[in-house]
């Protein structure tokens, strides 16, 4: 509930906004368009949501464009050839180029979505500007991040204390990613997927072990949980904190 008060407060304070960022549609004759990020502040540019309509709503394919890019969690993955071009966080006066997928049809680029944008953005300093609706969101993927690596820290911690099968962890780690796989979950709920994937990845190719060794290994889950960790404490300190009250830029 206190959570929910809170965010419900941000959102207040976001309605009396002046632009902190600037966000530019920008079109080329021989690639894909590209928003162009501009951080029009004086501090450091930490994460930002951005958003546009499709040019035909309604169609089967006609879900918004939507990508967050965060220094705290792992931005959105595009599709190859769609990657965005700086890194986080922004300086002041820098911009960050978000590529937007169009589509080739008779030798010509045809636009999959259109202006408004609409935009959201946390500074190094806590401060917020922006669309308050998307700027919760940015907020939630925070959130979600944030439960996806301490359910991580205590599955690998567990599984270490009671020498849970290799197979085992496996799937107890892909039903995890599965259970985010949803097509009515917002993306910023589907955060933890690629988390739960990765640790996939890596219990699979774990060398074999010599019959009745551990598993998982010692070294393997002390190594995961460092990062696991450092991940943790850089949500966690992260501004504005999780619960948190926003400080509006004016």
């Amino acid at each position: 509930m206190k959570i929910l008060l809170k965010l419900a407060l941000l959102l207040a304070f976001s309605f009396s906004l002046s632009a902190q960022i600037t966000a530019v549609l920008k079109k080329f004759p021989t690639r894909s368009p590209e928003i162009a990020i501009r951080n029009d502040s004086t501090v450091d540019l930490t994460a930002f949501a951005v958003s546009m309509m499709p040019v035909k709503q309604g169609a089967e394919d006609s879900a918004p464009f939507l990508v967050y890019v965060d220094s705290t969690v792992d931005s959105d993955r595009l599709a190859v050839g769609y990657q965005q071009q700086t890194e986080m966080p922004l300086p002041p006066n820098h911009q960050y180029g978000v590529a937007v997928p169009d589509r080739l049809q008779d030798g010509q680029r045809m636009a999959l979505f259109e202006p408004p944008i609409v935009t959201a953005a946390i500074f190094a300093d806590g401060t917020t500007a922006g669309d308050p609706a998307l700027l919760a969101r940015l907020m939630s993927r925070r959130c979600n991040m944030l439960q996806a690596v301490e359910l991580a820290l205590e599955m690998l911690s567990d599984a270490g204390r009671h020498n849970v099968p290799r197979g085992q962890l496996i799937g107890q780690f892909k039903m995890m990613a599965d259970s985010v796989r949803h097509w009515y979950l917002p993306g910023e709920q589907q955060v933890g997927r690629r988390l739960y994937e990765g640790i996939v990845e890596k219990l699979t190719n774990l060398p074999a072990l010599q019959l009745g060794s551990p598993f998982p290994p010692t070294h393997f889950v002390e190594q995961e949980a460092t990062v696991l960790n450092r991940q943790r404490t850089l949500l966690l300190e992260s501004q504005p904190g999780l619960p948190y009250t926003a400080t509006v830029r004016r």
